[in-house]
């Protein structure tokens, strides 16, 4: 049985390793592809493997807490197998770059950016993004803050959100009235915001 055929059977997409073990079961499964796939729902065999992943990465965090308590006398070992051990735990729980849908992604903004190298558009500078941000939305020039980068975010399988710890570029660059993107805060960072096009939005992270 082929995975796709698995998958259009079950509604669930078991990863590499864990359809190894599925294929196996069939192979030994006394009944056609759809009995089998059938018992394997009733059964509860997508809880189970979900389990499964849930033990494994409690081990891999027990491993973590076990090192924690014996290798600190080792500093240098200790670091690098606690990065290992967080590596694989990184790996496990299958992080992968995410942007948060409330906000301007990534793509619009190199859209707007992409203008500059015609002439149409132009980066701000700092004076003119907060002479736009507080004439516009009548904000006090002396509580806002121009940002040039935004923290990039990554979600797991389980979708928890972290942030990746790597900077994305986020400049304030003005095309016209209605085409143009400025990333600040205000009230010393307790708010978030981004103009875009005319408009202010929250900023989510």
């Amino acid at each position: 049985m082929m995975l796709s055929e698995f998958v259009e059977r079950t509604g669930f997409e078991p990863m590499p390793a864990e359809y190894a073990k599925i294929e196996e079961a069939y192979c030994n499964f006394n009944g056609d592809k759809d009995a089998f796939c059938k018992a394997f729902v009733d059964g509860g065999g997508e809880k189970k493997i979900y389990q499964a992943r849930a033990d494994e990465i409690d081990r891999l965090n027990g491993k973590i807490l076990e090192m924690d308590k014996s290798a600190k006398h080792d500093g240098a070992e200790y670091e690098r197998r606690l990065a290992a051990l967080q590596a694989e735990l990184d790996k496990e729980l299958e992080w992968k770059p995410y942007e948060f849908t409330q906000n301007i992604s990534q793509a619009e903004y190199a859209e707007l950016v992409k203008s500059i190298s015609g002439g149409a558009a132009r980066y701000m500078t700092d004076d003119e993004a907060l002479d736009w941000v507080c004439q516009e939305f009548g904000f006090d020039r002396s509580q806002v803050t121009i940002l040039h980068e935004i923290d990039e975010q990554e979600i797991n399988r389980h979708n928890l959100c972290r942030a990746s710890g790597r900077k994305i570029d986020r400049r304030p660059v003005y095309c016209a009235t209605d085409y143009h993107y400025i990333r600040f805060n205000a009230g010393c960072g307790a708010w978030q915001w981004e103009a875009w096009n005319g408009q202010i939005r929250p900023f989510y992270n």
